[in-house]
């Protein structure tokens, strides 16, 4: 019996070797105070809490996450990049409040 296995890039997931890394984007507001988010993993969602004053770029690792070992003894970790996303547009309020926010030091929510 001749077995053919193909095997396609993941949309959401990148391989390196039993690790697995995955982008997450996350808001301005989750960012600056801190949130927790749901994080897809080779297994389904997990929650990632999300420290205040993250910065776009920070690696977060998720240990067990990943591929299972060859030996079945064993998985890689995940890391989760989260990626912070800036709005392109802002309303007359939101733009105030932040004004405030630099002026003042005063929380925000976008």
């Amino acid at each position: 019996v001749i077995v053919m296995v193909s095997v396609r890039p993941s949309e959401v997931f990148q391989r390196d070797g039993y690790d697995v890394y995955v982008r997450v984007p996350i808001t301005y507001s989750q960012a600056v105070l801190g949130a927790e988010i749901e994080v897809p993993t080779v297994d389904g969602k997990v929650a990632q809490r999300i420290p205040e004053g993250t910065q776009s770029g920070t690696k977060f690792r998720l240990r067990g996450q990943g591929i299972q070992y060859l030996n079945g003894r064993g998985r890689g970790d995940q890391y989760v990049i989260v990626d912070v996303e800036i709005p392109k547009k802002v309303t007359r309020a939101q733009r105030e409040a932040l004004e405030r926010r630099v002026l003042h030091g005063a929380q925000i929510e976008l």
